[in-house]
């Protein structure tokens, strides 16, 4: 995969997963109730735990596009 390819798809992808951290149109509740339908949830699987996930990973993904923007 190509530099660009790769950053591209970080950017994506840390884009997305900030929507959901931010819970824009209740994303962090379709989430949850995808995987309460098909997968079977505990109740340590809440809305509240999926945006901290997500944002998590949103927080990871761009500071590694930051990063592989500097590189020369």
């Amino acid at each position: 995969m190509s530099v660009w390819a790769e950053l591209g798809w970080r950017l994506i992808f840390g884009a997305a997963s900030l929507v959901v951290a931010f819970n824009f149109r209740d994303v962090a509740w379709r989430v949850h109730r995808f995987m309460a339908n098909t997968v079977g949830v505990s109740r340590f699987l809440t809305p509240a735990t999926v945006r901290a996930t997500f944002g998590f990973l949103a927080v990871v993904l761009l500071a590694e596009l930051a990063v592989g923007l500097a590189r020369p």
